[in-house]
């Protein structure tokens, strides 16, 4: 087969990525030579997510197989992290819509940055190559770092944006030191042929100084891209500071690319050398559920209260990938589900945040106070969402996911996993407290002076508020499927954990082991 005709029967299953390149094109052109016609941006944007999702929903259970010589692999795995950015970047653009006014005459340079975002996770979801895998989080933190400072008349947007930067430079650095390591000792870029060659060098189970330093390199960039602690310094501020439509997709969408990378290059690279590292991100787990859920307690902002939760469900989703490997796939299985639900949830709880800003102004907990007097569906909503990220069954989705990720640490049989399911129980307590506070001050309260000086009903023109209740009413049904079909939902992450490596399209582009 030429190298031409190799090059074209790979890219034929990137379809999915292609339309959403072409929306990107159309985002970028269009608002340039059409500036007084925006509005149609955003919808050829979710035309382009829908055909990209349902492409992917046909190529799952396919063939798993390697293309452009191990570059991308496409298997079920990568089909799955692409369904769930597909969905975050739907909910997104609903949640934007209207709010982008606020960008002012950026409002198309916004939907091109933000979907390429969520292009770069999609590839993320699937590389299994090191330059691929740099470029893929390199695109999306450089698109982070931009959509946190879009509201540029904002000063805590410039700050969030400042902030990101320099953080993320750090990491950066150590980030592409950590994959040098890895291809000084074999001289490859590849996943499947950096292993082989740890194999034949002697390298596992039992790794050198050298490879485990190499390994807490890259673990550092994969914690402060998850906001793990000690990593997570940034998040707060960069939370409150960005667009909220954006600080939505930084807890859901950026993290999905995180968790890509953890368990692509943890339990595909460096499965032989468990020991070494799960330990670590044990730890860390424990610190963040701990850390993540104490200091939101002390949160009167809504958005810096949900940064810090956030923080500590991705000590819960770790849970998971600390008891994943051959002999128990359920933690990965545990992982795939925990992050539907959690991003159905979450991006609900940001909906909510935008609902009420637009509306009040503010986001002090304190002027939530009696809302469901004045808005009763979006306190409704918003109260479901806040009470599953709590864990509680009303309805038993979030309750589920956590309940999955505990049962996956409880099988690891071993002290570590013992330590990681008692921290998750002890710090839900002040979880619960703090996302109950939330929505009892909206129900059983009496109404602000804030909320006192709301109309009584909302006009329904205001474009501001007409598709973020659209994202807040797409989340709600995600929650409610989410708990009536939990087996099917389960069977569903439990095909999407890969049981081998893919197998490479025929082509010259392979690469040989040197």
């Amino acid at each position: 087969m030429s190298d031409n005709n190799f090059i074209l029967s790979a890219v034929q299953h990137l379809w999915p990525e292609i339309y959403i390149v072409i929306a990107i094109l159309f985002a970028s052109l269009w608002n340039l030579f059409c500036p007084s016609h925006k509005e149609l941006t955003p919808r050829v944007c979710l035309v382009a997510l829908i055909a990209a999702f349902i492409h992917l929903w046909q190529q799952f259970g396919g063939q798993p197989q390697l293309l452009f010589g191990g570059l991308f692999t496409l298997d079920n795995l990568t089909v799955c992290f692409g369904l769930i950015a597909c969905l975050v970047g739907i909910i997104v653009i609903l949640m934007s819509i209207g709010f982008e006014s606020k960008f002012r005459s950026n409002r198309g340079e916004y939907y091109t940055v933000l979907m390429a975002a969520i292009l770069s996770v999609l590839f993320l979801g699937g590389t299994t190559d090191l330059v691929m895998l740099f470029v893929s989080l390199e695109t999306l933190t450089i698109c982070c770092v931009m959509l946190s400072g879009f509201m540029k008349q904002d000063p805590k947007s410039n700050e969030a944006s400042l902030k990101y930067l320099l953080s993320t430079a750090a990491t950066t650095a150590t980030f592409l030191y950590g994959l040098s390591f890895f291809y000084g000792l074999t001289g490859q870029t590849n996943y499947m042929f950096i292993h082989q060659r740890f194999i034949e060098l002697g390298l596992t189970p039992a790794p050198s100084f050298v490879l485990v330093f190499a390994i807490v390199l890259v673990l550092s960039a994969i914690g402060f891209k998850l906001s793990m602690v000690p990593f997570h310094m940034w998040t707060p501020d960069v939370y409150e500071g960005a667009p909220t439509p954006v600080t939505a997709f930084l807890s859901v969408g950026a993290k999905l690319g995180g968790f890509a990378i953890a368990v692509r290059l943890l339990w595909f690279l460096f499965a032989d050398m468990a020991f070494e590292w799960t330990n670590i991100i044990g730890v860390l787990a424990i610190l963040s559920m701990i850390i993540g859920n104490i200091v939101a307690l002390s949160q009167n902002s809504l958005k810096r209260m949900l940064a810090y939760s956030s923080i500590a469900h991705v000590g819960y989703i770790l849970i998971g990938i600390t008891a994943f490997n051959q002999f128990n796939p359920q933690g990965l299985a545990a992982v795939i589900f925990y992050l539907i639900i959690y991003s159905f949830m979450n991006l609900g709880a940001f909906t909510g945040a935008i609902l009420i800003g637009n509306e009040l102004g503010t986001d002090n907990i304190n002027d939530l106070s009696g809302l469901i007097r004045k808005r009763p569906w979006l306190t409704l909503g918003l109260t479901v969402c806040l009470l599953n990220l709590a864990g509680l069954p009303i309805p038993p989705a979030g309750f589920f996911a956590k309940l999955f990720v505990f049962w996956a640490g409880m099988s690891m049989h071993s002290t570590l996993g013992n330590f990681l399911v008692g921290t998750a129980l002890l710090t839900s307590v002040p979880a619960v407290y703090y996302y109950s506070r939330v929505a009892i001050k909206m129900i059983v309260r009496e109404p602000s002076y804030v909320v006192n000086n709301l109309p009584n009903k909302r006009i329904r023109q205001t474009d501001p508020q007409n598709n973020p209740i659209w994202a807040l009413t797409i989340s709600i049904i995600g929650l409610i499927i989410g708990s009536i079909a939990v087996n099917q939902l389960m069977a569903f992450s439990n095909s999407s954990v890969p049981y081998s490596l893919a197998q490479p399209i025929t082509g010259s582009l392979n690469r040989p082991i040197n």
